[in-house]
């Protein structure tokens, strides 16, 4: 019962929101009394507080695989890229749980923790293997993928230029990849 009840919980959250979805929806979808609700979670915040555990498991675990999925430097590399960020979650509602429940905020900003502690020896390795420039700060590069991948996309341009979050996502990965100049013959001249 206790996962139906989390799994309907998240459904009725992506819907209305954190602060907009209530025990009685819970009770309401799932046929059930608010009673047997309570039995499992004392209140609606410990209820998100277990989403949110469950979600950054999830992600945590799907990180690993998706990097271990991987043989070669450059695999991981941008597996890790990749992955940095859940395309199901809303960025309204982590914008919502940041905003009014700064306890669950600290267990998002733990599994970037998590994430920053596995990136920066990959980019080492990948400064040793000649793949990313030497002069670069591994720290500094770790730091502004973080910062990057991160920063909430506002939701009004992406909807106005018809951009996907997927197509954000892999935008971004060819700004950290690529950069932004081209660097074929014609560009030589002008530096």
């Amino acid at each position: 019962m206790r996962d139906r009840i989390l799994e309907k919980a998240y459904e009725l959250i992506q819907r209305y929101g954190l602060r907009g979805f209530t025990m009685d929806d819970v009770a309401g979808e799932l046929g059930i009394s608010k009673k047997t609700i309570y039995k499992s979670f004392a209140s609606k915040n410990q209820l998100i507080s277990r989403l949110v555990d469950n979600i950054v498991e999830v992600e945590k675990k799907t990180f690993m695989e998706a990097i271990s999925g991987y043989s070669t430097w450059l695999g991981k590399f941008e597996a890790m890229l990749t992955m940095y960020t859940p395309e199901d979650i809303p960025f309204r509602l982590v914008d919502e749980l940041y905003r009014y429940y700064p306890e669950e905020k600290e267990k998002i900003e733990r599994l970037a923790e998590f994430r920053q502690e596995i990136f920066y020896p990959l980019i080492q390795e990948g400064q040793a293997m000649g793949k990313i420039r030497l002069d670069l700060n591994p720290a500094i590069i770790v730091s502004m993928i973080h910062n990057l991948f991160m920063m909430p996309a506002d939701p009004k341009m992406l909807e106005s230029q018809d951009i996907t979050i997927k197509q954000l996502l892999e935008q971004m990965k060819n700004l950290v990849f690529y950069g932004i100049l081209n660097h074929g013959e014609d560009n030589k001249d002008e530096v």
